[in-house]
């Protein structure tokens, strides 16, 4: 058996990354066909899952337009913990990494895509945004890769929360034919649930229902079963792609939606009205809402944010 514990040493040194943890392939065999690692590297018998914290700098900046209205500095979130730089970097990582696999051991090594959460492209609609990456087109729900690997749980929001960083963290992975020593699936309790329900709370179209409205599903890997939100994918995308004026970012939109519940005709044909731009990769107006990420009080969300003045929102 390879020396699991030194390859995640080496990947934490080398590149520069703040989580890294194994699970065993098998740990997403319950997934819908197609979605497990061996339908999509026969012989597979690792997912090394490896992730680095975003800035809290960058975050913070969210705080600015929320609480401020300062709408500019949504340019550094954008371009350091959603569009660019996370994005990018993270890429060339899970490549690299997989060419050390196979290159140092021998063993074949499939990179994964990633980052389903900031995807909302339509022609992949009705994908459930973060609720549901296969329905966004991803191979593997690297999330629960995650969750097998040790590294957190999910949130109320569906959010992947990891007890250093809460949600504030971006997390790729790699299935490798290397058979390692995998870490166990994480046991811990981060997120508050009902007690805390800011999520639910601040969500301004109302898709992250609260605790008590039942509206609940569960995620589960190797025994571990994390309840979350049920989320309305199209009231969250009703403020995500800025389908009307209230939810509009540096780039003015019009009012598409003025419902929080719009039907999938409704969506379809406000996207078709959507002014385009240069700002995105994805090249139209949309919303960084984020309130699910910037606002969780996991990772230690007062110590760097509250208690420095970052935000005016005190929970």
């Amino acid at each position: 058996m390879i020396d699991s514990v030194s390859i995640k040493e080496y990947i934490k040194t080398k590149f520069d990354m703040d989580l890294v943890g194994i699970a065993k392939a098998s740990a997403l065999a319950s997934e819908p066909s197609g979605h497990r690692s061996e339908d999509l590297l026969p012989g597979a018998k690792s997912i090394i899952v490896f992730g680095r914290a975003l800035a809290d700098g960058a975050v913070q900046a969210m705080f600015r337009a929320h609480e401020d209205k300062k709408i500019q500095a949504q340019s550094s979130y954008a371009a350091y913990c959603d569009d660019l730089a996370p994005n990018f970097l993270l890429i060339n990582d899970t490549f690299n990494i997989s060419s050390y696999i196979e290159k140092e051991f021998g063993a074949v090594a499939m990179p994964l895509p990633f980052n389903v959460q900031q995807s909302m492209v339509w022609d992949n609609y009705p994908g459930k945004f973060f609720a549901d990456p296969y329905g966004q087109g991803m191979p593997l729900d690297i999330y629960k890769a995650a969750l097998a690997a040790g590294l957190g749980e999910f949130g109320w929001s569906n959010r992947f929360l990891t007890e250093e960083f809460g949600p504030r963290q971006m997390l790729s992975a790699v299935i490798t034919t290397l058979e390692l020593d995998a870490d166990k699936p994480f046991e811990g309790k981060i997120c508050l649930g009902e007690s805390c329900g800011i999520c639910a709370k601040l969500c301004p179209t109302g898709a992250i229902p609260s605790h008590c409205s039942g509206c609940a599903a569960e995620k589960n890997v190797e025994g571990k079963s994390c309840a979350v939100a049920a989320i309305n994918p199209r009231s969250c995308t009703v403020a995500a792609l800025a389908l009307r004026k209230e939810f509009q970012g540096r780039v003015p939109v019009p009012d598409l939606i003025m419902n929080n519940e719009p039907s999938d005709g409704e969506l379809a044909a406000a996207f078709e009205k959507k002014p385009i731009n240069g700002l995105s990769i994805e090249h139209y107006p949309r919303y960084l809402c984020e309130r699910c990420l910037v606002y969780c009080p996991a990772g230690k969300w007062k110590e760097r944010f509250a208690d420095t003045g970052f935000t005016k929102i005190c929970q």
